[in-house]
């Protein structure tokens, strides 16, 4: 089984890590196809990935968000070990790496398909950019702490105006990030949904919605004159919006496969690693 290794170089500034689980991997008659460090924004441009049958992402949510969109073209499945402080998206915490490659090689695991969610923008009626995200398309204003106004449309109903810092279009993988965050539901993360979830609006109605997987979410800019919006893709990619411009948001073509091993239940990843956060 051939196996590519990415590291977060932040996290593993001297390779430890990743020496540490190629070692095991060859210990176990596995095979590193390549074992890399990268930066947050760092691309996999020339890395042989066509060569490899399953990723491991060492670092944090950030770290498997990145690689999971570089790489959900080729759809290779990922594994997650958590280096970070949270972790939620990874199957596996560092101590756990020998038990999960004995089951790696045993083939048992199980891979969770994960959808991802496409935003274009529109201004002037012409597209202009489009982005693919994991967990969630954020709109909200940027350094100066004004309000900014958005119009949301489900598949072309108009839903309300949404006064404040903005809105959330989350997958039920990002239910449980910056969504949870302002107020949104946990969602299973095998379901095809989207959550639309304001971000402290200066209304006193406002609440999450659910859309389907076949919706197309509208979010209209509305504004003049200088101030300051954006758009981010998994917080990690980011477009300056103007007022007038309209995004786009609908169930990307593409998606991401997750390994997954007995005993990681998202209830019991929610209980470990966010309810009991609060004695730290």
């Amino acid at each position: 089984m051939n196996f590519g290794v990415i590291s977060n170089k932040s996290k593993d500034p001297d390779r430890k890590l990743l020496d540490f689980i190629c070692e095991k991997i060859i210990n176990k008659n596995g095979h590193v196809t390549f074992a890399i460090e990268m930066d947050k924004h760092d691309d996999l441009n020339g890395v042989p990935l066509s060569d490899t049958d399953l990723l491991i992402s060492m670092g944090g949510d950030g770290t498997f968000l990145n690689i999971a969109r570089q790489t959900a073209e080729i759809n290779i499945p990922i594994m997650g070990v958590n280096t970070g402080s949270l972790g939620f998206l990874s199957a596996i915490d560092i101590k756990e790496i020998d038990s999960a490659m004995d089951m790696i090689l045993k083939k048992e695991y199980s891979i969770d398909e994960r959808m991802m969610v496409r935003a274009e923008i529109i201004r002037k009626d012409k597209k202009t950019e489009f982005f693919h995200a994991l967990n969630d398309i954020v709109i909200a204003r940027g350094l100066l702490s004004r309000i900014v106004n958005l119009k949301v449309f489900i598949d072309g109903a108009y839903v309300d105006n949404f006064p404040g810092d903005g809105v959330i279009v989350s997958t039920p993988t990002g239910s449980t990030g910056y969504s949870l965050s302002a107020g949104g539901p946990v969602v299973d993360h095998g379901l095809d949904l989207m959550v639309i979830t304001p971000i402290c609006p200066h209304i006193m109605h406002a609440k999450s919605f659910i859309s389907g997987p076949d919706s197309k979410i509208q979010i209209d800019v509305i504004g003049k004159g200088d101030f300051s919006c954006i758009l981010t893709a998994d917080g990690q990619l980011g477009h300056e919006l103007s007022g007038g411009d309209t995004i786009n948001v609908t169930k990307s073509e593409l998606s991401v496969k997750v390994i997954k091993f007995t005993g990681t239940a998202l209830f019991n990843t929610l209980r470990n690693k966010i309810y009991y956060r609060s004695g730290e």
